[in-house]
């Protein structure tokens, strides 16, 4: 019963586990598959010589590699086969890092190169035309670049080559339908799959190519017999390598899970054509397209010139350049030119526009002259649209009204550039090749010789460069790539535009993805630094507040140990003044004066490690607010203006409450004087509600220098603010409507005195 049972539940799973396989050979991303790696050879291993093959044999076998390699030497069938193993052990190792890494690229990139160039003039032998040899020989080599990543995914773009070859026209009649140099890396890829993936995808892929095989063999002219040696020689690499899996296991070696994207092996351009066309996210990283953190226009520059002189900083001959630029591009571009540059206008702030916020926090507010820069736009790509639709349907000869349909297509999406950079050029990539697509078609000689509408190639222009700058790297590879490859190129078949004709569009998409990448790493180095900057800044104010709290503590520390002393002398004075005590109340006398001690003692040694290294002690009694009057007449007699009313004698302070108020008038004081030379400076002291109120206020600098005044730089606001928060009390400091600089400080009168 319970055999029944399971009988029949092994065979209900069976058709399951069928569909799971043939699912994941031909359809599962292969980075989802797990893939059964030979283990890494034990350390320590040899230095390689070429492919490291021989040095991580002799690793294994724990033999010197001088021995592997002469026995490669000497045998020869070892020696044939090391290009074999070379690129098996290539592909073995998708992780692979430095030198091993670069290795294995050379290996795979020879491994490519061999196999077009050997399969496409076999191909031209056998009678097919020259260009379809070159494509279908390129289309079988580029696979082996993807060896190392997948060989199954390398096996799945080789297969539909092969069947491309198949029922290609040839003069010359071959029985076999397969070039015989395609033949060993097709099985090298067929041993790849066998021995890194489990039976099921190996079963479904020996399925697979048993079916291509035969399926050639039923053509005209084809023989069965070869097809039969084809077949026995894949299927004798699959069961080879499947047998090396399975022996991989019982070894103890585990699948290997799929590595993440960022362990990957890369491909650049592959990869950067990949991410250009579908797989990068299409909106612009960091929000929506602003410039409120790039070039300023001068105050004093008229409309024509100010973005120019932006552009050029303050470089004369630059202007000059920018607007040479500027009027030779102007004739059959002008709308596109002229509303780039009234949108760059709009958006490019002013010397006198606030700086946009730092940090990671929100930007600055849109502001209204962006949002009519975004309308501006919308109104260049309809301009630049109906200018494309007029070439084509004018110049061009096409029929009515797909030349406006096209146009349409081809700059609609520059509306799009500040929001989805990479979007609005997907769609304007391919309105560009719909454009040249309907030129070739509907097109009339000689217009053909010129099948890109101006205004496209430079809203492609346009659209190429913000998605380097928003993107970079490898995205802006894939998209200067890809223009070429969709946009330009086809010219030469579909229009039979000049090939020389077709080079120069596409050196100049890749010349202006590499200005924007440029220009994005440099505007990533220049965040880099603010932020760094910021940092610095933070952690110099940090620094500057523990000095001055440590020099609170040791200016307090006179005033603690003072009552400390004044309590232990009291304490051992007692017993002799009132000499009746009765023997407990003198011990406890007694107990206070040792406590006091004590206490002095533990606070000289905290006030030791808070004092700088090399700093000597302070001999000096520490100032309070009955010195204010010789730190004004220094003031006065440095050539400072100063005006004082105090009337802090009308509330009793504590010592630590006037030490405070006199080093938050003397920081002030110094800090005038370096910000503001020559202004006019009031200070302030009186004692309201239950605290005194501290207010040191200046005016502008008398001749033009300075700037600020109080706290301009440096961190006297920090220490001032440390001395009020010691106190529990505030401290509000900031410029004035007139130019000047004030600080006001509110110490509460009980802080530091008895309570």
């Amino acid at each position: 019963m319970d055999e029944g049972a399971g009988g029949h539940e092994h065979g209900a799973r069976a058709p399951s586990r069928f569909w799971r396989a043939f699912h994941d050979a031909l359809w599962r991303p292969p980075s989802e598959l797990e893939r059964i790696l030979p283990s890494p050879a034990p350390e320590p291993v040899p230095p390689p010589r070429v492919g490291g093959v021989c040095a991580e044999r002799a690793a294994r076998k724990g033999v010197p590699a001088r021995r592997v390699r002469r026995n490669f030497a000497l045998t020869v069938v070892p020696v044939l086969l090391y290009p074999v193993l070379w690129l098996v052990h290539a592909a073995g190792r998708p992780r692979a890092r430095g030198r091993a890494a670069a290795n294995r690229q050379l290996i795979l990139v020879a491994a490519a190169l061999f196999t077009a160039w050997a399969v496409g003039p076999e191909l031209y032998d056998y009678g097919i035309p020259r260009w379809a040899a070159l494509v279908v020989g390129a289309a079988t080599g580029a696979p082996m670049l993807l060896l190392a990543r997948s060989p199954l995914l390398t096996w799945r773009l080789m297969v539909p080559a092969q069947a491309v070859v198949f029922v290609l026209p040839r003069d010359i009649a071959v029985e076999t339908g397969v070039p015989d140099y395609l033949l060993p890396p097709f099985l090298i890829v067929l041993y790849l799959v066998g021995a890194q993936y489990h039976r099921g995808v190996v079963s479904v892929v020996g399925v697979a190519t048993t079916a291509v095989f035969l399926t050639q063999a039923g053509l005209p002219g084809r023989d069965l017999s070869d097809a039969l040696v084809y077949i026995f020689a894949a299927v004798a690499a699959l069961v080879v390598g499947d047998n090396v899996r399975v022996r991989r296991e019982e070894h103890g070696v585990r699948a290997a899970p799929a590595p993440p994207p960022s362990d990957r092996p890369a491909i650049p351009l592959l990869d950067g054509l990949v991410d250009a066309v579908w797989r990068a996210p299409v909106r612009r990283p960091g929000g929506p397209m602003r410039l409120l953190g790039g070039p300023r226009r001068p105050r004093d520059t008229r409309l024509i010139a100010g973005v120019c002189a932006a552009f050029a900083r303050r470089s004369r001959w630059g202007r000059i350049a920018l607007r040479v630029v500027a009027v030779v591009l102007l004739p059959g571009t002008a709308v596109v030119v002229v509303g780039v540059y009234a949108v760059l206008w709009l958006l490019m702030p002013s010397e006198d526009d606030p700086p946009p916020a730092s940090g990671t926090g929100p930007g600055p507010k849109v502001l209204v002259r962006e949002r009519i820069a975004w309308g501006v736009l919308c109104a260049v790509s309809v301009g630049a649209s109906a200018a494309a639709g007029a070439q084509l349907a004018f110049l061009q000869q096409i029929p009515q009204p797909l030349p406006w349909a096209l146009g349409a297509a081809v700059g609609l999406p520059l509306a799009l550039v500040p929001a989805v950079p990479l979007l609005a050029w997907r769609l304007g990539l391919a309105g560009l090749a719909l454009a040249v697509v309907g030129g070739g078609v509907y097109g009339e000689p000689p217009t053909n010789l010129w099948p890109w509408p101006a205004a496209g190639l430079v809203v492609m222009a346009l659209l190429v460069y913000a998605v380097a700058v928003a993107h970079g790297g490898r995205t802006a590879a894939g998209v200067a790539a890809a223009t070429a490859l969709v946009g330009f190129l086809p010219a030469t078949v579909l229009t039979g535009t000049p090939v020389l004709q077709t080079l120069w569009p596409c050196a100049l998409a890749a010349g202006i993805a590499a200005l924007g990448a440029n220009v994005r790493g440099r505007l990533s180095a220049q965040r880099e630094l603010a932020r760094e900057a910021e940092l610095r800044r933070r952690e110099h104010a940090r620094q500057a507040a523990l000095e001055e709290r440590s020099r609170i503590a040791r200016e307090l520390h006179d005033v603690v140990s003072h009552h400390m002393s004044m309590i232990a002398i009291q304490a051992e004075a007692a017993p002799y003044k009132y000499p009746g005590l009765p023997d407990g109340a003198a011990e406890t006398f007694t107990t206070i004066r040792d406590a006091s001690r004590e206490a002095l003692t533990e606070m000289r040694r905290v006030v030791r490690l808070l004092r700088e290294q090399g700093e000597d002690a302070e001999r000096a009694p520490q100032p309070g607010l009955d010195r204010l009057g010789e730190l004004v007449e220094g003031a006065r007699t440095a050539g400072m203006r100063v005006e004082v009313d105090d009337r802090s004698g009308e509330a009793d302070l504590s010592e630590a409450v006037g030490r405070s108020a006199y080093r938050i008038v003397q920081e002030a004081l110094s800090n005038a004087a370096q910000h503001a030379p020559g202004a006019r400076v009031e200070v302030a002291l009186a004692p309201v509600d239950g605290a005194l109120e501290v207010s040191v206020a200046n005016g502008p600098a008398a001749q033009g220098g300075g700037g600020g005044g109080l706290g301009s730089g440096g961190h006297g606001l920090v220490g001032m603010r440390e001395r009020a928060a010691v106190l529990g009390g505030t401290l509000r400091a900031g410029p004035t409507p007139d130019g000047g600089f004030s600080v006001e400080a509110r110490l509460p009168l009980g802080a530091g005195g008895p309570q």
